[in-house]
């Protein structure tokens, strides 16, 4: 018969006492284990190691839960050398349970015939002890929620953390906050798209959001870059309205997965000032919704006349080509269809620098001197963006409703805000049923001037607003080989106040034809 095996475990906070030391410890079990006859495989010891501290946290227990299934038992001195914790004392006897493994102690508090039944008994406390650390943990987060202070972690990115009254609060970080609101506003006013005011960013070196973060702390940065991805999350996420926030249950942490964490009310717990106020943080995530090709998808290069240019044999897109020789741009559109084995007709292939100043020429010939104007609402009170949220907050909340237990605490904290919700909608409702007038307000500026602030992007943006459509003809056989205006057709249908508002339109052309017989009798 095979001797019994035996792992010694020594643990020790600080060696100031005698009656606990290391070698005090060692020799304690090393007399229990030769009394019976057991060999002792190892001794693991964790020296100025806490008691409290978790089990894995610990190189001396790390090599005991390792070897656990070759041994017997487990030997400590003392019962509270395993652990000062009921969760973590728990957590090892059930572990060693499954291995078929006992704790004992040298002193017989444990020993092999009470080993099971400390493991039941010992549950029952951890299970209690998890509760209290639960109740305890939930009742501070509801005091910060109300006194408006943040529960923990690292600060939205345009947030800093202050300190004061006794507590952590969110506050607006100047710096990560003017990066923010400034691809806000070449969003919505500029035509920018995510995957250039990437490119811009990381070209100026302005540091990614994890990276501003350890600079701020005075940690060293590690060189991170910012992705589309990143820059949506940064633009779109509730936070960015001073609220505090939670993943959904079941998702990835991320902005397009993250709710406002609700009061009794059902309105938004919030925590810091707005960084984006309502109407821009609302339009950003509106933009970007109709931008969207949706996340994997390979996206085309810049080209002032993507979804613009078509051919006229087949009126499918027009692709812009790079071509570079030497130094020198030869760029070109082409129709797939007229390409290879496969084409449908004839090649149609068409210079890019000449098409787009054909495109460009036009567009401010006919439309350059007239004014931007933008939409705006008047004559009513606009709440569509309001019951829209509060739709969505009480979709959310009747998930979660589902998943409780009923006639519980949550249960009914739930149904508390979903009440406070559905009245808030009632008055909404009524509220938008008064009728609204929308109206277009000029700026001040002209196309042409905003035309000049634009990039390849924003300018491409701009022409698709405008309806352009720039209709290419293949190249006749006996033609030269090189750019002729006459081969392209441009369309446009005029911006949406020309469209929508047909009185507003002819006032705008009255205007232009004016301002042009001004200029050529200067």
């Amino acid at each position: 018969m095979r001797p019994k095996t035996v792992i010694i475990y020594v643990r020790l906070s600080r060696d100031s006492d005698a009656s606990t030391s290391v070698a005090s410890q060692t020799a304690a079990c090393k007399a229990y284990a030769a009394e019976r006859g057991w060999r002792v495989l190892f001794i693991a010891e964790d020296v100025d190691v806490s008691g409290a501290s978790r089990l894995e946290a610990r190189k001396g227990m790390a090599q005991v839960l390792a070897a656990l299934g070759e041994a017997d038992f487990v030997l400590a001195a003392k019962l509270d050398r395993y652990a000062r914790s009921v969760l973590e004392f728990s957590r090892l006897l059930r572990a060693a349970d499954g291995c078929e493994a006992a704790l004992i102690t040298a002193d017989g508090a444990l020993n092999p015939d009470t080993s099971r039944f400390m493991v039941n008994l010992l549950s029952s406390f951890a299970e209690y002890e998890r509760d209290v650390i639960k109740a305890r943990i939930t009742a501070s987060k509801k005091h910060l929620r109300t006194v408006g202070r943040w529960l923990g972690g690292a600060a939205p990115y345009g947030y800093k953390l202050i300190k004061r009254d006794g507590g952590t609060y969110l506050d607006i970080d100047p710096e990560a906050a003017a990066v923010v609101r400034d691809c806000a506003e070449k969003l919505i006013k500029h035509g920018a798209s995510l995957t250039g005011l990437m490119h811009d960013l990381n070209t100026r070196g302005v540091l990614s959001p994890a990276d501003h973060a350890r600079q701020r702390d005075g940690r060293k940065t590690r060189g991170t870059k910012w992705s589309t991805g990143t820059l949506r999350d940064v633009l779109t996420t509730p936070a960015a309205r001073g609220w505090l926030c939670q993943a959904t249950p079941g998702k990835p942490r991320g902005a397009l997965n993250l709710l406002p964490v609700l009061d009794a009310k059902g309105e938004p717990h919030r925590v810091g000032p707005e960084l984006l106020e309502v109407d821009t943080w609302t339009t950003v995530r509106e933009v970007l919704d109709r931008r969207s090709l949706g996340r994997g998808k390979v996206r085309t290069g810049k080209a002032l006349l993507l979804h613009v240019v078509a051919c006229s044999k087949c009126s499918g897109p027009m692709y812009r080509q790079k071509r570079d020789v030497h130094g020198a741009d030869y760029s070109v559109y082409v129709c797939k269809n007229g390409v290879g084995k496969a084409g449908t007709h004839v090649s149609n292939i068409v210079q890019a620098s000449g098409l787009d100043g054909q495109v460009e020429t036009e567009f401010l010939k006919r439309f350059g001197r007239f004014g931007l104007m933008i939409e705006v609402s008047t004559g009513g009170q606009d709440v569509s963006r309001e019951i829209h949220e509060t739709e969505e907050a009480l979709d959310n909340l009747s998930g979660n409703l589902a998943a409780l237990p009923a006639g519980g605490r949550a249960a009914q904290t739930v149904i508390g805000q979903i009440s406070a919700l559905e009245d808030k909608l009632a008055t909404l409702l009524l509220a938008d049923a008064v009728p609204t007038r929308t109206e277009w307000v000029r700026t001040g500026q002209t196309l042409a001037d905003e035309w000049a602030t634009r990039d390849t992007e924003g300018r491409n943006a701009m022409l698709r607003d405008f309806g352009a459509v720039a209709t290419v003809a293949p190249l006749p056989k006996s033609a030269e080989r090189r750019f002729s205006t006459s081969r392209a057709s441009i369309a446009f249908q005029g911006p949406a106040w020309f469209r929508n508002d047909p009185a507003a339109a002819e006032l705008a052309a009255i205007a232009a034809v004016e301002a042009g017989g001004r200029k050529r009798a200067a």
